[in-house]
């Protein structure tokens, strides 16, 4: 087994309106090694009881959530902003995210990065260290599934999280140093499928479904990214300054 990177994880996922340069960043969460997520919302028109959301969030999913709840996207893009200043250690911290930036140029980052420029925002995540989990995890473990004598590759976030996790009763020996950790896949609580069933329920105004779907998702990302790194060597996370 490799030497894990001494840089903590710091996970994260954004969910949007749609997947065209026009549509908005409804939530973009934070999952840090302290077992803390952050989620900022783009309530737009619509209302959020803040208080309830933080303390439905943390009760399924075992740590301590806390919500930013913003009037639009631009608030929202100045809230991770913040959240990257106030919690991100430069020094001693990588982003993490699966699939922001590798199959087909990714989808994360450059939609945010268009948003940031649409809306006369300055680049979040201005010299951030960022590793993509997608590719490890496509190259350097077999997540080749077979049925009926075809074979695919469970390349998404939930097909290799499911692969890897679920029904794996030895993951806390591998993870020994992990204690404490509230495992997602000892209570699963994604209420959907895909992320456009989180798009349709944005638009209309049901919002907590949207939050634990992103919550799910850096939840899912952060465990990813802890098992990657006791199995994958440094030298095979492509990283780079945002």
């Amino acid at each position: 087994m490799y030497e894990k990177s001494d840089r903590d994880h710091v996970a994260w996922d954004i969910e949007t309106t749609g997947f065209g340069w026009s549509e908005e960043i409804t939530v973009s969460g934070f999952w840090f090694p302290s077992g803390h997520a952050t989620l900022i919302v783009n309530a737009g028109p619509h209302s959020i009881d803040a208080e309830a959301f933080e303390q439905r969030l943390s009760e399924v999913s075992g740590a301590d959530v806390s919500l930013i709840v913003a009037d639009d996207e631009v608030a929202l893009l100045e809230a991770m902003q913040r959240v990257v200043f106030d919690r991100f250690e430069r020094d001693y911290d990588r982003l993490v995210a699966f699939n922001a930036e590798s199959w087909k140029g990714g989808f994360d980052l450059p939609f945010v990065r268009t948003r940031c420029i649409r809306q006369g925002v300055e680049w979040v995540f201005d010299g951030v260290l960022f590793a993509d989990l997608w590719e490890p995890v496509k190259k350097r473990l077999n997540t080749t599934t077979t049925a009926y004598g075809a074979s695919d590759d469970a390349n998404s976030l939930t097909g290799s999280y499911n692969l890897l996790f679920s029904e794996n009763d030895r993951l806390p020996m591998l993870l020994d140093d992990l204690g404490g950790h509230a495992w997602y896949h000892e209570g699963p609580y994604d209420p959907f499928e895909d992320s456009g069933s989180a798009a349709a329920h944005y638009r209309e105004g049901d919002l907590l479904p949207v939050c634990l779907h992103n919550l799910a998702d850096v939840h899912r990302t952060w465990e990813l990214g802890e098992l990657v790194r006791q199995f994958v060597s440094p030298k095979d996370f492509t990283e780079k300054k945002l």
